[in-house]
């Protein structure tokens, strides 16, 4: 019985609402055994890969946020870079025009 978890133990472990799990068994991403016609189990393993693959999904779901989140990112990272472009290409304009207005 050691491979066996409880419902509280599956719940406990996911770290997820008893509703998500009930769900999970509705559709079939993991499997209740009853014991004793009342108590439900379920695997040690299939839990476990569950487990990996709601905190994949977790970690994915946080890394990419709201496109407002991307942006205020993707701006942090690269803010340097842009705004040196931007120095750049106004210099280039102002050499240009004054070169070709004199």
């Amino acid at each position: 019985m050691n491979n066996m978890l409880t419902f509280d133990e599956v719940k406990n472990f996911l770290e997820v609402e008893q509703q998500v799990i009930e769900k999970f068994i509705r559709d079939e991403v993991l499997h209740a055994y009853k014991i004793g016609g009342v108590y439900i189990r379920f695997r040690k393993e299939e839990v476990l890969s569950l487990k990996y693959d709601v905190l994949l999904k977790k970690k994915k779901s946080q890394a990419a946020g709201s496109p407002g989140q991307q942006l205020l990112n993707f701006w942090r990272f690269n803010n340097f870079y842009i705004i040196s472009v931007l120095i750049i290409l106004g210099l280039a304009y102002w050499f240009l025009h004054t070169t070709a207005v004199s």
